[in-house]
């Protein structure tokens, strides 16, 4: 079937469930075609405001959808579609709320605009028109969408988002736009007990929770309600990972960390990036746990190391806080682990670094000096010894392999 039989089928389909309207743009934002009825009304007034050239810089170098809201709370999904050498349309579907829209947001969205009467009037049919879906919803439709334009198969953890200009607090609705992380109770123990496990599969199940599952309210701001629900997720998987074996100490530890990480995040993507980070952290340390013949003084220096690399922890470090001496750890670690302390600190320091990449708000010097090697050459010396490239062209590949 051609995209066009496809997308019209889809736009037939959407339409059964929603009022939920269909464009397409040329690459320069040129509206091309839709089934609104009230086009000049969207474009002039309702429209994605400083979205405009933050899509259109995502399209060029992305192709996954991507989530758009504006001040007033209305909310799009994007997909760029690219072809072998370029990309030559955006498919949005929208727009549509994540809240029921009070009188008093409406009054407020429309006054700075000093409508006229039968416009005013027009404006406010127009908005109370619009469905009212939840993220589980919208998750699908982007979901589906972008499957109908490329036939990939793609899942929650793949979608981004685009922050919205700030509004005042009264001026937008309290939109429901946190992942619905916990989903049923069921869903949730099902949760708790991979953990327990160190199953390594749990991210096809957290993808699950997040397009099926609900979620309570924790808390008016949207923002704030992302965060909350973020730092309950980060309590049930240290309780699950102290009951699969992970320490206390390192469980409470990784909890302060990640609680300080959601503290500093700035967008949604920021949060969904150091949530996958946090689950895979967890359960990797009690699958490493379950699933290891290491001795439990060696899995102490293991975790301890882990939790320092930052600092780049001695032996004599290492051997004061466990109590164990340096000989016999020393040795002890070599036997267990094969290679001496020193190298393995290196390498675990190098995982890290390979992290770090992946953010590309820090530089690699700024990595390099984090990680506290000496110097920038020593730091791409050691690393291209193992990668085989230094830190730089690493970040290069990896980036291609994202987008």
């Amino acid at each position: 079937m051609e995209l066009e039989n496809r997308l019209a089928l889809f736009r037939e389909m959407v339409l059964c469930c929603h009022t939920l309207y269909f464009w397409t743009y040329d690459l320069e934002l040129n509206l091309l075609d839709s089934n609104c009825p009230d086009v000049e009304m969207v474009q002039n007034i309702f429209h994605m405001g400083d979205g405009r050239e933050t899509l259109l810089a995502y399209a060029r170098e992305h192709s996954k959808p991507i989530i758009m809201s504006n001040m007033f709370g209305l909310m799009w999904i994007a997909i760029p579609q690219h072809t072998e050498n370029a990309w030559g349309r955006i498919y949005i579907l929208g727009p549509f709320f994540t809240a029921d829209l009070s009188e008093q947001v409406l009054e407020a969205a429309l006054a700075r605009f000093k409508l006229s009467e039968p416009l005013y009037q027009q404006a406010e049919h127009f908005l109370q028109s619009l469905p009212v879906l939840s993220q589980s919803r919208y998750f699908e439709y982007a979901i589906m969408l972008y499957y109908c334009i490329t036939g990939e198969r793609i899942s929650v953890s793949d979608l981004h988002y685009q922050e919205s200009e700030k509004a005042e607090q009264h001026a937008r609705p309290a939109a429901k736009r946190t992942a619905d992380i916990h989903g049923t109770y069921a869903m949730e123990q099902t949760m708790v007990r991979m953990v327990r496990e160190g199953n390594l599969n749990i991210q096809k199940h957290m993808n699950r929770i997040a397009v099926t599952g609900t979620l309570g309210k924790l808390s008016k701001d949207p923002d704030r309600q992302m965060k909350n629900a973020m730092l309950v997720c980060i309590i049930l998987f240290s309780r699950a990972a102290i009951e699969g074996g992970l320490s206390p100490e390192i469980a409470l530890t990784l909890t302060d960390h990640y609680f300080q990480g959601v503290e500093d995040c700035k967008t949604m993507q920021d949060l969904q990036t150091l949530s996958k980070t946090m689950q895979n952290d967890f359960v990797m340390r009690v699958h490493r746990i379950r699933n290891s013949a290491v001795s439990k003084p060696i899995q102490e220096v293991c975790d301890y190391i882990d939790l320092h690399l930052e600092e780049n922890p001695s032996l004599n470090v290492i051997s004061k806080h466990t109590k164990y001496s340096e000989s016999y750890l020393s040795r002890k670690f070599r036997e267990e682990m094969g290679v001496p302390v020193g190298t393995f600190i290196m390498q675990r320091r190098l995982e890290r670094a390979t992290d770090l990449l992946r953010n590309n708000k820090l530089t690699v010097k700024e990595i390099g000096e984090r990680l506290k090697f000496c110097s920038s050459s020593n730091f791409s010396k050691h690393f291209k010894d193992v990668y085989g490239v230094v830190p730089s062209e690493w970040r290069e590949q990896h980036a291609e392999k994202g987008k």
